[in-house]
Parts: C-alpha cells; structure tokens; sequence
C-alpha cells in the first residue's frame, strides 16, 4: 500500500511535468527532459517520476516510447478523450443515462453541421442507410447498420472531437438492446422513422430541422432504456 509520502512525491511530479505542459515549456511532440534533470527539478524520486509519466500516459497526455523518453502527445481527440474511452463502456445504465443530455446536444450539432457540409453524394448515402434501416428487422445486421448511419452523419459533422466523443459514447449505447425483445419490437419502426426523418432534413439542407429531429430521437432513446432498462450485451462492430 502507498505510503501518504509517496503519493505526495507523485503528485509533486505529476503537478510539475503538467506546468511544464500547460505553460508550453513542452509542446505537442517535444520528448521530456531525462529522468535525472526531472527528479532534480521537481524533488522527486525517479520510482514517483515514472509513476506520474504513466499516470499522464494513460490520460493521454504523454506518449511511452520503449527504450526513448516519453513525448508530449499531440493532444489530438483520440488522446485527450482516452481516459474517457477507457471508463464509458464499463459504465452501469444509470450513470450512462446521465450522459445522455450531453449526448442529445452534441448529436444534434453533427447533424445540423452534417445537414450544412455534406455533399451531395454524402446526403444521398446517408438517405439510402436510413431507407435499408427500415427494411430489416431487428438484429445484428441493424445494429451494424444503424451505427453506420449515426456515424456517417457524425462524422459528417467534420468535428474530430466531437465525433469522437460521440463515437465512445454511442459504443456504450449499442450495448443495450431494445428492439430484439419481443415485447419491443415494434419500437424499431418509430426509430426507423426518425431515422428517415433525419436523412431527410440533411438532405434538404435544413440544418435546424436535423438538430430538432436529432435531439429529439435522443431524447425518446433515453425515456426507452429509462423504461425497458435492458441488459448490456456487448456490442461488436
């Protein structure tokens, strides 16, 4: 068990290598100082050194490089979020549903910047996704093609950080399955006309029709899993 110095020392560490961050004094790429001139400068051991490295590393911030020191990361979406991409699948229902308003405001967005950018073969593709939707029943082939629907239009809001946060949270989401019940199934038709509804507004260009339409079908996806609480099954791509 750690001693409440050592975890002093860690945290001295960890505090001092984000100053260093923060204050651009290391910039994206730039490799860290060598261990002996960090335990000097910070007062620490290189035991807490490398244990507040690992801590930044797994938060994204740094890069291991086996055999080379750790680099600043580019701090691009994939390594600021990661710690979040890390703890969102294991969440319970309860606290995924807290997620959802955020999810509802940010999936609205996609679709109005998606609705404002694609072209015209985009939209077009996005309709026909929606159309083969409504045509199955409920199973994995819809589930792999409604991810691909929402992707496309998330990603077709052209914000990599957006679009990843709402990649890593709709990965959680496809884990509870609602339509393959019996008693539900009759619920993947109104999903579908929402579906339909959305490619529609982006294909007319009507950005603030695909926001209302796409918060709106968040909002009755959320009163679904708040009502039915399904199990997680985990959910490959």
């Amino acid at each position: 068990m750690s001693t409440p110095s050592s975890v002093t020392a860690v945290e001295t560490a960890r505090q001092g290598l984000c100053r260093m961050i923060a204050t651009g004094e290391l910039r994206c790429g730039d490799p860290l100082p060598s261990e002996a001139e960090l335990c000097e400068r910070l007062g620490v051991s290189r035991s807490s050194l490398r244990e507040a490295q690992r801590m930044l590393t797994v938060a994204g911030a740094l890069e291991a490089h086996p055999g080379r020191r750790c680099t600043v990361s580019t701090m691009g979406p994939s390594q600021i979020l990661q710690g979040l991409e890390m703890v969102i699948p294991l969440l319970p229902l309860d606290r995924y549903l807290e997620l959802l308003p955020l999810r509802e405001v940010l999936e609205g967005h996609a679709a109005a910047q998606a609705a404002a950018r694609l072209s015209d073969e985009e939209r077009s593709r996005i309709v026909a996704l929606a159309r083969r939707l409504a045509d199955l029943d409920p199973g994995p082939q819809a589930q792999r093609l409604d991810a691909e629907f929402h992707a496309a239009i998330i990603i077709g809001g052209q914000d990599p950080l957006i679009a990843t946060l709402l990649e890593i949270m709709r990965r959680r989401g496809r884990d509870y399955h609602v339509f393959e019940e019996e008693a539900h199934r009759e619920l993947k038709a109104v999903s579908d006309t929402a579906h339909l509804r959305i490619a529609a507004a982006i294909s007319d260009r009507d950005a603030e029709g695909a926001r209302f339409l796409a918060m709106e079908h968040v909002r009755v996806t959320r009163t679904w899993l708040e009502g039915i609480r399904p199990g997680p099954v985990l959910f490959e791509a």
